[in-house]
């Protein structure tokens, strides 16, 4: 089993100017972490490092207002059983369609995409692929609309089975959701 931290869409320091409080001392108390996985749009290299650092592995790749940062549009790796991709989404029109990050996973025989540029949280099977997006950690908004607030995920991934716990500032408060999923 491993745990893994999902963070995406920062836009620290174009759009935001740091993590929220709570979410900032969330992620300390959870981490390290065996791997970090983030679907870009982080914007400054500082960035880059401070979410690298949080795991012993990191799955980053750059997002649409990524420009100049050193990193892949898109990375495939095993974590447990399952194949993941990471990609953050900037060429599935619409935003965050479904149908078109199915068709990225598949197109790299993978069994869940990580992925971000909507600002929204999600967790879903759809077409046999698991989407799981964390939403935006700054709670910025995204050229698709606003963003339901700050958040992140925590979780763990033993054999083919995902256990995802979402955390999200709502109003000033933390609020959680938990999803599960063996594929």
């Amino acid at each position: 089993m491993i745990n893994v931290l999902v963070l995406g869409d920062s836009h620290i320091p174009e759009r935001a100017q740091s993590v929220p409080a709570p979410l900032q001392e969330k992620i300390e108390e959870l981490t390290p972490v065996d791997v970090v996985i983030s679907p870009g749009d982080y914007t400054a290299d500082d960035v880059v490092e401070w979410i690298s650092s949080l795991g012993e592995k990191a799955l980053m790749v750059v997002g649409n207002c990524d420009w100049g940062l050193p990193l892949p549009p898109r990375v495939t790796d095993y974590l447990e059983n399952l194949k993941v991709v990471v990609d953050h989404g900037t060429d599935v029109h619409p935003r965050g369609d479904p149908d078109g990050l199915a068709r990225i996973a598949e197109e790299e025989g993978a069994d869940v995409i990580f992925t971000g540029h909507t600002h929204r949280p999600e967790f879903r099977v759809h077409r046999g692929v698991l989407i799981v997006n964390p939403g935006s950690l700054t709670g910025v908004r995204s050229g698709g609309g606003p963003s339901p607030g700050p958040s992140f995920m925590y979780g763990t991934i033993d054999d083919r089975e995902v256990w995802m716990k979402l955390y999200m500032l709502r109003d000033g408060e933390m609020i959680t959701e938990t999803y599960e999923v063996e594929l």
